[in-house]
């Protein structure tokens, strides 16, 4: 009987382990590097995401994700954001190496910038109970605030996600 008891224990414990791996929602952080003319205006760039992601099949999942970009301005330029409200999607390998993609629009925070489209390809290992990852980042404004030139704000960046 105590075999029994033990077994369906360790059975429920794995269960509840399993069932909070597969909520679906990721919460991230990532640094970066600007690129291209953003790096003109910014010398470093951080942020953080939240994301629903729901299977489709055993290796893709589709969702949505919404987060904030900071840059940090350099030169006298202040800092400025944006608020990323995404599409997201990502595909995972048998050997837990994952291609994702995040399509949307990206709010800026100051009222004297434009927003833009953003999209983000990535490359990461995925974990049980976490995400790893390098991307590009870009956001494509129409914004001419920095010395009357067209800006966009393209980011190398490392990520990482918990899984809840």
């Amino acid at each position: 009987m105590k075999k029994v008891l033990l077994t369906a224990a360790f059975a429920v414990a794995g269960m509840i382990g399993v069932s909070a791996q597969t909520t679906g929602i990721e919460g991230g952080v990532h640094i970066g590097i600007p690129v291209g003319n953003a790096s003109d205006v910014s010398s470093f760039n951080l942020g953080a995401d939240v994301a629903y992601l729901h299977p489709v099949a055993s290796n893709i999942k589709l969702g949505a994700k919404a987060g904030y970009d900071h840059f940090i301005g350099k030169d006298g330029v202040d800092d400025f954001g944006f608020i990323p409200l995404a599409a997201t999607a990502k595909y995972e390998f048998k050997n837990n190496v994952f291609i994702g993609a995040d399509l949307g629009y990206a709010i800026a925070t100051k009222s004297e910038m434009d927003g833009g489209l953003f999209w983000q390809p990535k490359l990461g290992y995925s974990a049980a109970n976490f995400d790893v990852y390098a991307g590009y980042k870009g956001i494509a404004t129409n914004n001419e605030y920095f010395d009357g030139k067209k800006f966009n704000a393209d980011v190398v960046s490392l990520g990482f996600a918990y899984k809840f």
